[in-house]
């Protein structure tokens, strides 16, 4: 590990994630915190469409990440009647031109507005595989809701996800099978532990985006051609969160 990166070793610490909507008349705001980035982006509506979009990037991977907040505003003019999902605004734009963690703040804070759900906040904690183990766990609200026994990244307890593969046939299955309430946080738990496995790299060893090998080309903002490139390293932006209880004071305290 560089000097300049305050990680434990892989197999030693907790990944830890954060993700909140709050909701006022025509308006709602999501928060997405963990090891790597910080976002924050809002929405406002008119109770039938959404009227406006953006956000901020407080801390973040590369320096093109904060420029998708403009891609964002291509939810505007989308129907809240169709978006009561945290994948259904995919519909209304392509979500791999989006930066990924931004939109997910987006998404479930339109979610929310579109259920007519209510704050929420999420708090996910993934501890580092041990050959291949981990137990993921989400909490809402402050009261445990998920606790996933993972190997290899197959859930192997509690039923009724027993089985099932941490891809996108889990989310498929979970809006086809459970309540709206329960499928959300099923969704932002399987993605909490798809980022997680980002502490096995050294971010601050690259010099910038396009460095990263084997890279996600074309799978969000900063991985498209002509922008990839322009991504140089945000050094400083990594956050070690394993024994942090307040991630929003740690994510924006100086490194």
């Amino acid at each position: 590990m560089s000097e300049q990166t305050p990680y434990r070793p892989y197999g030693t610490a907790v990944y830890r994630r954060l993700l909140d909507a709050q909701l006022s008349p025509g308006r709602a705001e999501g928060e997405l915190i963990d090891d790597f980035h910080h976002f924050r982006a809002w929405i406002t509506h008119d109770g039938e469409r959404v009227t406006g979009a953006g956000g901020a990037a407080p801390r973040h991977p590369w320096a093109t990440c904060a420029e998708a907040v403009g891609p964002l505003r291509a939810l505007v003019g989308a129907p809240l009647a169709r978006l009561g999902s945290m994948r259904a605004p995919a519909a209304y734009t392509d979500r791999r031109r989006q930066c990924t963690h931004l939109f997910d703040a987006a998404t479930l804070a339109l979610a929310r507005v579109a259920r007519d759900a209510g704050d929420v906040s999420y708090r996910i904690a993934v501890p580092d595989a041990i050959d291949g183990r981990t137990r993921a766990e989400l909490c809402r609200d402050g009261e445990a809701l998920l606790l996933w026994d993972i190997r290899d990244r197959v859930i192997e307890t509690p039923g009724p996800f027993a089985g099932r593969r941490l891809g996108a046939g889990l989310a498929d299955w979970a809006e086809s099978e459970l309540d709206a309430s329960l499928a959300e946080a099923v969704l932002v738990l399987q993605r909490a532990c798809t980022i997680a496995g980002g502490r096995r790299m050294d971010l601050e060893a690259y010099p910038g985006a396009a460095a990263v090998q084997p890279n996600p080309m074309g799978q969000c903002h900063t991985y498209q051609p002509g922008t990839v490139e322009r991504g140089a390293r945000m050094r400083g932006s990594v956050r070690d969160l394993t024994d942090v209880e307040d991630l929003r004071a740690a994510s924006l305290a100086e490194p």
